[in-house]
């Protein structure tokens, strides 16, 4: 706290507030931009995710369900195979949530 004073009283004495605050609006641009880019990386990577997701459990589902119709799958099975693919999504949102 006390080089937080000694700086702040510097920066007074010298009269070079105008330059600090430039100093300090470029850094919180460049640390903005950062940011930004994170949030749209992370954007692109859920959906990617859900995309994927969502292109299995239709491809799955048709699947089951034609298995059904010809009498190779029970209902049951149906459950199954919905139900096993919302547990492997689970690891994917974990990914996601560990990348911010």
């Amino acid at each position: 706290a006390t080089d937080s004073l000694l700086n702040y009283e510097t920066v007074k004495y010298f009269n070079n507030e105008k330059l600090e605050r430039e100093r300090y609006d470029k850094w919180l641009q460049g640390h903005q931009q950062a940011s930004l880019l994170t949030s749209s990386s992370l954007s692109f990577l859920n959906f990617g995710q859900s995309f994927i997701f969502s292109a299995a459990i239709t491809t799955i589902m048709l699947m089951a369900s034609n298995g059904i119709c010809s009498g190779t799958m029970t209902l049951g099975d149906l459950v199954m195979v919905n139900g096993l693919l919302f547990q492997l999504s689970v690891p994917l949102n974990f990914l996601g949530s560990v990348y911010r």
